[in-house]
């Protein structure tokens, strides 16, 4: 928790510097770029927490195209935890396993209309498609102390040591709220699904995840 709280103190502060003007500028209608950068907490079989950045070109109307990516530290499922067990319980030895993801998925923005907006707030739904980078990381311990699986004759496979591309499909929304201009804050919640591979990893599962996130952001 001290890790992400200067986490997103460094990346208020980061924000909240842009903000201070170099020159008179004021924000205008015709902007139709903006790019933020965001932090926050994931949850699931596993919690941790995830950094990424963001941005987007407002096409027409309501509709927004975005691009994202960043790295959620550990997502985690039951079905790794299950494999990994199956190895330590072999070997008497105790285990730790996680999922350490890269993504990056597109996708558009619908901002809701006018007349559901809540004062300043403007909310809206993001759908997307992309990859991740899967990386399995898994370590036995005997009497506490982390060996080397070598040690204790074995060799994982990458469904519990190794790094695969999986396709990805995020889904959720948020709302923002402006600030000095051009700026603003960006509060949201993605889910994201990535499929499983089985054709790399046997009986591979597929890993739910979701983030709830704040952004701070620049209008251009």
């Amino acid at each position: 928790m001290m890790r992400f709280a200067r986490v997103v103190s460094c990346l208020a502060m980061f924000v909240f510097a842009l903000a201070v003007p170099g020159r008179a500028q004021s924000a205008s209608t015709d902007s139709r770029y903006y790019a933020e950068v965001n932090t926050g907490a994931t949850f699931g079989h596993k919690s941790s927490g995830s950094v990424g950045a963001e941005a987007g070109y407002h096409v027409t109307g309501p509709y927004t195209v975005f691009v994202e990516g960043g790295r959620m530290f550990n997502v985690g499922t039951s079905d790794l935890d299950a494999r990994a067990q199956v190895i330590a319980n072999d070997v008497g030895a105790t285990v730790s396993s996680s999922y350490k993801v890269n993504y990056f998925d597109a996708g558009l923005r619908y901002v809701l209309p006018p007349n559901m907006k809540l004062s300043m707030l403007s909310p809206y739904l993001a759908v997307g498609v992309g990859f991740a980078s899967v990386r399995a990381e898994t370590a036995l311990a005997v009497n506490g102390t982390t060996v080397p699986p070598e040690t204790l004759g074995v060799a994982f496979g990458a469904d519990l040591d190794g790094t695969v591309t999986k396709a990805l499909f995020t889904l959720g929304g948020g709302v923002t709220y402006p600030f000095a201009d051009r700026y603003f804050i960006d509060g949201t919640f993605r889910y994201g699904r990535i499929f499983p591979r089985s054709g790399v990893i046997e009986g591979d599962k597929g890993i739910n995840t979701s983030r709830l996130q704040i952004g701070f952001g620049v209008k251009f």
